[in-house]
């Protein structure tokens, strides 16, 4: 289960990088 729950209120904006598809999570806060 890969979900993500934000601790705060803002965009969250998932990426797939690298060749091992490392999982990147970006949380910019509103």
């Amino acid at each position: 289960d890969h979900t993500l729950y934000a601790l705060v209120d803002g965009q969250v904006s998932f990426a797939i990088k690298g060749s091992m598809n490392k999982r990147t999570v970006n949380v910019t806060a509103a």
